[in-house]
């Protein structure tokens, strides 16, 4: 089930080829997890937006982890217009 931001997303993207998906690198693992950020891809699909975001990353070591989400309106800056 998902609520708010993420079922606008998956609402807004289901019939696109191209999708924006927010990568959250992440570092880590079990409770010591830490966002680093957050890198906004364009891509076809949630892989393809990890491996984009990974071949793009200028990190030092440890790399992180890339965990691919649609991006969300609000994440984006959107606002609703009056209609």
């Amino acid at each position: 089930m998902l609520f708010g931001d993420e079922a606008d997303a998956h609402a807004f993207w289901k019939d696109k080829e191209w999708k924006t998906y927010a990568v959250d690198l992440v570092r880590g693992n079990g409770k010591k997890q830490k966002l680093v950020r957050t890198m906004y891809v364009r891509a076809r699909t949630a892989k393809g937006a990890a491996e984009c975001a990974k071949a793009n990353d200028w990190s030092t070591k440890p790399k992180p982890y890339y965990v691919p989400r649609l991006a969300g309106p609000r994440e984006l800056g959107c606002t609703p217009s009056e209609g």
